[in-house]
């Protein structure tokens, strides 16, 4: 369930959300609510919630500076409550992450476009924290597995020209027959060859090849999927993640997201 928190100085209508909203139907559930910014800090530090819902106008603290002190150490998302004279804080509140601001009197409609919204953001940083939990180690092993095959020439003349001919033509489509008539040998003995050398199968190497080859691209360039199954050979982007998924156990996009977390800290 989603953790959520109310922070209203207003006891009315902070019981009114408390009580009147059904948030189980969103998935969600209440773990504390208080009155002040001041308290609300302490709490948001001790409970941890994925929401907080939060008037701007408070005793002790006002929202804006509870959410800047605690958005510092704690990753949760925002709801401001504000009336029409605040809106040039609510703004602000946005600008520093806030995923939306309700206007008082709280209109039902509103109110439940933006918690669904926040809803679906918590619920994608959950999906994005359990695929890094139980597959980062997956793309480690799929490294030190195919990696050394991808950057070690081997002693057979005719199995680095192959891999050679697969480094210089990634972006097209072949067959292990293309390249067997290029090298002027037999497709069973380029085979044999794949299989004996590298312990993959031609169509596997390929595949692991190109998948090798779009992980250095998603690192190193910042440049959409499809054009990265494009310049791997893959015209079919769907198709491509699918195969980068079975092969990493990350979707691109997660892998990314996940290279880019691993080098912040």
């Amino acid at each position: 369930m989603i953790k959520v928190m109310v922070i209203e100085d207003e006891r009315i209508l902070r019981k009114g959300l408390v009580m009147t909203t059904p948030w189980q139907s969103y998935g969600c559930e209440i773990i504390g609510e208080v009155g002040d910014g001041i308290e609300g800090k302490r709490l948001i530090h001790k409970l941890q919630p994925d929401i907080v819902i939060t008037d701007i106008r408070m005793p002790g603290m006002d929202g804006i500076e509870m959410m800047r002190e605690v958005c510092e150490t704690v990753d949760t998302e925002f709801i401001l409550i504000t009336g029409f004279s605040d809106f040039t804080y609510a703004k602000a509140a946005v600008d520093l992450g806030a995923q939306g601001f309700i206007l008082k009197p709280i209109d039902d409609e509103e109110f439940e476009a933006v918690l669904l919204k926040t809803v679906e953001v918590v619920n994608k940083k959950k999906r994005y924290d359990f695929a890094i939990n139980n597959h980062s180690s997956s793309v480690a092993d799929f490294y030190e597995k195919f990696s050394s095959y991808v950057n070690t020439k081997s002693n057979d003349r005719y199995l680095t020209a192959a891999i050679d001919y697969i480094n210089n033509n990634i972006e097209k489509s072949f067959s292990i027959k293309d390249i067997a008539d290029y090298l002027h040998i037999s497709e069973s003995y380029l085979s044999k060859l794949f299989k004996n050398k590298t312990s993959f199968t031609f169509l596997e190497y390929c595949t692991n090849f190109r998948i090798k080859k779009a992980a250095d691209l998603l690192i190193e360039n910042n440049i959409k999927v499809y054009e990265v199954a494009d310049k791997v050979g893959y015209q079919d982007s769907r198709y491509f993640s699918t195969l980068f998924k079975k092969g990493i156990g990350l979707t691109p996009t997660e892998f990314r997201n996940y290279y880019l977390q691993e080098n912040v800290r």
